[in-house]
């Protein structure tokens, strides 16, 4: 299984890294440049807030039916038109109820429009997030890999030739809009297709017997996913309801684009690793193998990351937003960036909890990090903007990593080893000596000096036996 897990999350690392960043640096970022902070600003708040209310689309179904599957395939023909006619009743209700939610919150019609339209983009990603979850679940993790990465490459063809040609004179939201609802349709044929092969059919089956046990199993997932989605997602629609324009959630959506871009890089070891703990929970030595593999190797992908990304934050910031750029950009990003390694490594002990059913002590930590996110967002926002909303992340994330991390430890009966502890502190503390010194006292490129750190990054995990050439080999 190791082995395996390899394999797949590099292959799934292989081909967002090749697309996703693309995306991000040279086509949402732009973006964002030529739309404004104002517009954007509005347009990410509005998004967070559909972002929150797509949860009760899916109310911990794509969690649950990953865990099921995994460990009985033979119900898939069962779950799916089930599952996707519950998701057609829920979509319609949110939709509904999000349309009167940005009535009483005073919005006007053009808001409510843009939301709107967002919230449809939303609802058809979370089928197609839900039909990929039958795909890894059933071991197809290639073909899921693949269908990660199309909506991106749509986009970065769509949005390319509107964003580097004349046509970017006249750009407006809704062609930003637009543009993703396309990809996404495209996307949702093609998880149909698959899902379609997987079964030899596809109806839909209102069951209403069904739907009271599918979400009565669902329920305590559910609860998990809503309020991540709170402390996630909250900060930008609090910076522009709570400020007297939307600029502060404009800076706070140019940091955060880069941030939840990395952050898409942990969440592929969350898909990938639930089916796969899933179907181990019986076997413990391969699972704490497992563990300690995917561990290893996310921290060796979020320090990277967090270090290359915290150093050379100014650079970064003013390629990115050549318009509007100022070092508030930076202070902003290297916040949130701190934050980065802990929620990538919730990831890896939230989903152990999760495959392990432990979602009773979940919903006790992020009913606990939802509390703690909302009172500091609402003492530090108003004084300081963004870059409070960036610090409550950080005190936010850390809070739900450490206590998830000791009742990981607690689940699978393993102390705090020490050594490990001390190896992995090691490689982090040298990997900032190394980056800062690069930067500091050798004259060239601020590129070239990041991809050589990442290259020394790579030869320290290597050097550490955080990457293992031996785990590629079939025992």
């Amino acid at each position: 299984m190791k082995r395996e897990f390899l394999i797949n999350i590099g292959f799934l690392l292989l081909i967002n890294l090749l697309i996703k960043p693309v995306f991000v640096f040279f086509i949402d970022s732009r973006a964002q440049d030529v739309l404004g902070t104002d517009v954007y600003g509005q347009y990410f708040a509005l998004f967070n807030l559909s972002y929150i209310l797509t949860i009760f689309t899916d109310l911990g179904i794509q969690n649950y039916n990953s865990r099921t599957i995994a460990q009985n395939k033979e119900l898939l023909p069962e779950y799916l038109p089930n599952i996707m006619s519950l998701k057609i009743l829920l979509s319609c209700i949110v939709l509904i109820a999000g349309m009167l939610i940005t009535l009483m919150l005073g919005y006007k019609t053009g808001a409510i429009i843009i939301f709107t339209l967002i919230l449809i983009n939303q609802i058809m990603l979370s089928f197609i997030l839900y039909l990929r979850s039958n795909i890894s679940a059933t071991g197809k993790y290639r073909w899921d890999s693949m269908v990660s990465v199309i909506d991106k490459v749509i986009l970065i063809a769509i949005l390319g030739v509107i964003l580097y040609s004349s046509l970017k004179d006249n750009f407006s939201i809704y062609q930003y809009i637009f543009s993703q609802t396309a990809a996404l349709f495209v996307v949702f044929c093609i998880v149909m297709i698959i899902n379609f092969n997987l079964i030899k059919k596809i109806s839909i089956r209102f069951d209403l017997v069904f739907f009271r046990k599918i979400l009565k199993s669902s329920l305590p997932y559910s609860l998990v996913i809503i309020m991540m989605a709170i402390y996630m997602r909250i900060d930008g629609f609090l910076l522009e309801r709570m400020l007297p324009t939307p600029d502060e959630a404009g800076i706070y959506a140019a940091a955060y684009r880069i941030f939840d871009a990395l952050n898409n890089l942990g969440y592929l070891f969350a898909v990938l690793l639930l089916p796969m703990f899933a179907s181990l929970l019986s076997k413990r030595d391969k699972l704490i193998h497992l563990i300690s593999t995917s561990h290893d190797l996310l921290l060796f992908i979020s320090a990277t990351a967090s270090v290359l990304t915290i150093i050379y934050s100014k650079e970064i910031m003013r390629l990115l937003y050549p318009s509007g750029y100022t070092d508030y950009y930076s202070s902003v990003l290297i916040f949130l960036m701190l934050s980065f390694f802990s929620v990538c490594m919730n990831y890896i002990y939230g989903t152990l909890l999760t495959s392990a059913g432990r979602i009773s002590s979940i919903n006790k930590i992020v009913f606990g990090a939802v509390i703690l996110n909302v009172l500091l967002n609402l003492l530090l926002i108003p004084a300081n903007g963004a870059l409070g909303a960036a610090i409550t992340s950080v005190i936010t994330q850390y809070f739900v990593f450490l206590l998830q991390y000791i009742l990981s430890l607690g689940y699978i009966k393993a102390g705090f080893n020490k050594y490990i502890f001390f190896k992995r502190i090691t490689y982090i503390l040298l990997l900032i000596f190394l980056t800062f010194s690069l930067k500091n006292f050798i004259n060239l490129n601020w590129i070239i000096l990041a991809i050589i750190s990442a290259f020394l990054s790579l030869i320290l995990a290597y050097l550490w036996g955080f990457i293992k050439l031996s785990d590629l080999k079939r025992t």
